[in-house]
């Protein structure tokens, strides 16, 4: 029987352990607390927080802590190598002491040493995550979908992390620039930082879409669909149906206005390059543009309608 290595693994200082994602598509990091790894995860499945794969417990290693597990086996084997040869020289020069033809010496150099240590941890994390359903908690940078133990596919937290996410990208949206016009030339950093922005009022209305078809689902007991809260007035009216609240329970109608104009500059931006058509004009409202104008978003519109989803999305949580 062979020996065997007993490998030690340290967690990060709030008891953290660095896991990543074994699909070659993805490779996201993240971390799980490691008393839940051992008491709460399965071998027979463990999910990617960010693209939902699965996969056994065992193929969950970084490539840090693979090259770490690679040095410690060599390390062990070159141990047992020169333990071996060792051996055998000093048996060999015993059995020829009192040989009058051939004498073997051994001399031998200084020992290969074999140190066993934990493999460490990356430093801790900002963003810690419980499970609602199986109160796994594990640590994140960016976006998470999935829990990682039970694969639960929460509407609601992916929801809040997006808007969470944007933020973020909103509030750094002057330093981006600078860093795209150090690399590129004025005109591209300029297209580049306006397609962000752009970008971003779908990202918004996206993380709100599935939050709301969810919600809808949870309370009505039917199946909605994403299109359904596509648009502003249809939105309302269904959780109206179902609750006896619209948005306007949580939004004013100057903020309903604004919220309206906001979907369909994204609807526009998305289907039609942002010309303002017939259209849009009759659906919007918006007398701030004319036919055949491009839609021009600013970043103050950005966080306006991240302020507006924000507060509407705590409104919904509520019923």
């Amino acid at each position: 029987m062979g020996e065997s290595i007993y490998l030690t693994f340290k967690s990060d200082e709030k008891g953290y352990y660095d896991r990543q994602c074994p699909s070659p598509e993805c490779k996201y990091r993240f971390k799980v607390y490691m008393q839940d790894w051992k008491d709460k995860f399965k071998d027979e499945a463990v999910y990617c927080p960010l693209c939902g794969y699965a996969d056994t417990s065992d193929n969950w290693e970084t490539e840090e802590q693979e090259k770490a597990i690679n040095d410690t086996i060599k390390s062990y084997a070159n141990y047992l190598i020169d333990k071996t040869i060792g051996k055998a020289f000093r048996d060999l020069e015993r059995s020829t002491r009192n040989n009058k033809f051939i004498k073997v010496t051994y001399t031998p150099k200084r020992p290969i040493s074999f140190i066993n240590n934990p493999i460490g941890s990356s430093e801790e994390w900002e963003t810690e995550l419980e499970c609602e359903k199986c109160g796994a908690k594990y640590s994140v940078i960016g976006a998470a979908y999935f829990c990682p133990c039970c694969g639960n596919n929460s509407a609601i937290k992916s929801f809040k992390n997006s808007l969470i996410s944007i933020r973020k990208m909103l509030d750094s949206y002057q330093d981006m620039s600078v860093m795209l016009k150090e690399k590129f030339d004025e005109d591209t950093a300029v297209s580049m930082m306006r397609k962000i922005l752009e970008n971003s009022l779908g990202d918004i209305i996206s993380a709100f879409q599935k939050f709301a078809c969810t919600k809808y689902e949870e309370l009505s007991g039917t199946q909605g669909r994403n299109n359904d809260f596509q648009i502003v007035e249809k939105g309302s009216k269904k959780f109206e149906e179902v609750t006896g609240k619209s948005y306007g329970e949580w939004l004013n109608n100057d903020e309903l206005k604004q919220l309206n104009i906001l979907f369909q500059r994204r609807h526009i931006i998305e289907h039609n390059d942002g010309i303002v058509d017939q259209h849009y004009l009759d659906k919007s409202g918006d007398t701030g543009y004319s036919l055949g104008q491009r839609i021009v978003v600013k970043i103050s519109e950005a966080y306006l309608l991240l302020n507006l989803i924000d507060k509407l999305g705590e409104g919904l949580l509520s019923l």
